[in-house]
């Protein structure tokens, strides 16, 4: 696949994360101005008629869990909570933002293999997460003045890498050594129970 094909829809899902992350969630997509507290394991209400928007909304509840975001950072308190989405794709996802990182869940139902991003980004890491290709990458946030990085475990949809992933996005203001062994640790429980995920 070539890569302007790819860098074609990339950008613009990474540059509307980080916009949700620096604001605390006021951010292009969805805000709710009393976000769902994660130690109270409510599910944050679905409310907006854009089914696309819909699909990202849904995927908060699998991440602003108390379990998940305890292995970020203990205790913390849930800043906002924020979604975007991809309207030329099928890329959703849902961003929690505690006191000093994010975390985000990203699903893509595309033709996209973790291959294809293999070849795209040369400091990909490859290793193997659930029986399935996967990829380690450190990025800083392309945005200018907005001192963010941003360490995502991108998971093949399926042991084949046929196409689609998920992944596991730890976004702080610098680089923890120990974010791989958490973000695994939180793929390896968030993504068998989304729906659809092939066993």
């Amino acid at each position: 696949m070539r890569r302007s094909a790819l860098l074609g829809w990339i950008p613009p899902a990474i540059i509307t994360v980080a916009i949700a992350v620096y604001a605390g969630g006021v951010m292009t997509g969805r805000w709710d101005p009393n976000p769902t507290r994660a130690d109270a394991d409510v599910v944050p209400k679905v409310d907006s008629t854009d089914p696309e928007m819909r699909k990202s909304q849904e995927l908060c509840p699998f991440v602003d869990h108390r379990e998940f975001l305890d292995i970020l950072e203990p205790g913390a308190k849930v800043k906002g909570i924020g979604t975007t989405y991809d309207p030329g794709g099928d890329s959703h996802q849902c961003t929690v933002s505690l006191q000093y990182a994010s975390l985000r869940l990203n699903v893509a139902h595309d033709r996209l293999r973790v291959a294809d991003y293999q070849g795209l980004f040369e400091q990909a890491q490859p290793r193997t997460v659930l029986g399935r290709p996967a990829l380690w990458l450190l990025d800083p946030v392309p945005i200018v003045n907005i001192p963010l990085k941003s360490a995502s475990l991108l998971v093949a949809w399926d042991p084949t890498d046929h196409g689609g992933t998920a992944s596991i996005a730890i976004i702080r203001e610098s680089h923890d050594p120990g974010d791989e062994a958490r973000a695994t640790q939180i793929a390896e429980r968030i993504l068998p129970t989304l729906p659809g995920w092939p066993g």
